[in-house]
C-alpha cells in the first residue's frame, strides 16, 4: 500500500509539472489550466486541421494521422470506456510524427485516468530521453519501476540512461541492478547487463563476480 501511495504522489507531481503541457494547436496561452479526470472524460471537440497537416512528416504519415483522427473520434463520443486507449493512441502517433512535446501532453492525460499505466510511463520516459531531459526521464523510469518492480526492460533502459547520459557512478548503477535482481528473482538478463557493463568499463573483479553469480543462478533453476 505504501508503494502505491508513493507512485500516486509522484505521478500526480509529474502530471502537474511536466506531462500536461499546453497545446498551441488547441489552447490559447491565457486559457491554459490543469485538467482533471472529469475534464478528460467529458466529450471534446478538437480542430483536426493542424493534425492533418502533419502527414508529410513521415513516409507513413497518412497512417499516423488517421490514427490521430480515429482517436479524436473516440474522445468526442459519449462513451468514456475507450478514452484511455484513445489518449494513448494520440501520444503514440504524435510521437511517431515527431510532435514529442504534445505527445507528452496526451500521455499525461492518460496518466490522469490510469496513474500507473505502463505504456504511458514507458513512452514518457523514452520521449524525455529523446528530448535530452534526462532527469525527467529518470523520474518516469523510477515511477514505472515503483509500480512494476519486476519490469526487466525498464532496468535495462534506466541503466543505459545512468551510464551514458546521467553518468552515474558504478556503485549507483550496481545498486539499481541489485534491486532489480531481487525483484525479478535473479533474472538472467540483468546479470548479463551487469556482466557486459563491468567488462566494458574494465572492472574485471566485478565482471567475474557477476559471471559466477549468473552461472550459479542458472544451475539452481
Amino acid at each position: 500500500m505504501q508503494k502505491i501511495i508513493v507512485v500516486i504522489i509522484v505521478v500526480l507531481l509529474l502530471v502537474g509539472v511536466g506531462f500536461v503541457l499546453s497545446s498551441s494547436k488547441n489552447l490559447k496561452q491565457s486559457e491554459k489550466k490543469q485538467e482533471t479526470r472529469d475534464d478528460i472524460l467529458a466529450p471534446v471537440v478538437i480542430d483536426r486541421v493542424p493534425y492533418e497537416s502533419l502527414k508529410d512528416r513521415h513516409p507513413r504519415g497518412d497512417e499516423f494521422v488517421q490514427g490521430i483522427l480515429n482517436a479524436l473520434d473516440d474522445l468526442e463520443d459519449e462513451d468514456s470506456i475507450n478514452d484511455l486507449n484513445a489518449l494513448l493512441a494520440m501520444g503514440a502517433n504524435l510521437n511517431l510524427l515527431e510532435e514529442k512535446e504534445e505527445a507528452l501532453e496526451w500521455y499525461g492525460k492518460a496518466l490522469l485516468l490510469d496513474l500507473t499505466n505502463i505504456t504511458a510511463l514507458n513512452n514518457i520516459a523514452n520521449i524525455y530521453s529523446d528530448l535530452a531531459r534526462y532527469e525527467e526521464s529518470e523520474t518516469a523510469w523510477l515511477t514505472l519501476l515503483e509500480a512494476y518492480p519486476n519490469r526487466v526492460p525498464a532496468y535495462r533502459s534506466l541503466g543505459y540512461l545512468y551510464q551514458f547520459r546521467l553518468l552515474k557512478s558504478p556503485e549507483e548503477i550496481e545498486a539499481l541492478f541489485l534491486k532489480g535482481l531481487e525483484a525479478t528473482n535473479n533474472h538472467f538478463d540483468l546479470f548479463n547487463w551487469l556482466i557486459s557493463y563491468f567488462l566494458e568499463t574494465g572492472n574485471n573483479e566485478k565482471f567475474v563476480e557477476y559471471a559466477n553469480l549468473l552461472n550459479a543462478s542458472s544451475k539452481s533453476q
